[in-house]
Formats: C-alpha cells, structure tokens, sequence
C-alpha cells in the first residue's frame, strides 16, 4: 500500500513544535464535503495557540478578544498592530 510521509511543524515565538511521521494513505478531494470539516480540525492545534496569545480586536461590549476567523478553508488573522501580528 503506498502512502506518503509527512509531519507538522508549529513555529512559535522561539519554539518549534513539530508531530512525528504521519502517515497520509489517501486525500481529500477538493469539495468534498469532508474537505471544510478536516480543515478546521487540523487548525485546533493553531487556533488554541492563538488564543493563548491574548491578542487580536478586543469587543467593547463583551471584553472578548478575536485573534482570528476560519471561514471553509480561509483563515483571517486579526491584531492591533503590525507588531502584534507578528507575534
């Protein structure tokens, strides 16, 4: 059975953090309706870091801060400034 090989790498501020081998036996299909739902699963991981930042837009009403937004496969990361982006 072929496969391929591959692994993850997570770059934070001084850190890497990287999996070990992952073995891919076959892939998704662009539009296929499990291409969103697997996309946002494999971003759990970049999103829990982001929120840990406490960075991002800070809502006046609520005090609740937003680093970033998933839409499908889009990501939009939101900061105060260039620097805070950065980070």
């Amino acid at each position: 059975m072929s496969y391929w090989r591959t692994h993850m790498h997570l770059h934070i501020v001084n850190k890497l953090i990287e999996t070990d081998d992952i073995k891919i036996k076959c892939g998704i299909f662009q539009g296929d309706s499990l291409s969103p739902l697997l996309f946002c699963i494999c971003l759990i991981p970049l999103t829990e870091q982001l929120n840990r930042l406490n960075t991002g837009y800070e809502q006046h009403t609520t005090k609740t801060k937003i680093s970033h937004l998933l839409y499908m496969d889009d990501l939009k990361l939101i900061a105060k400034s260039e620097e805070e982006l950065q980070k």
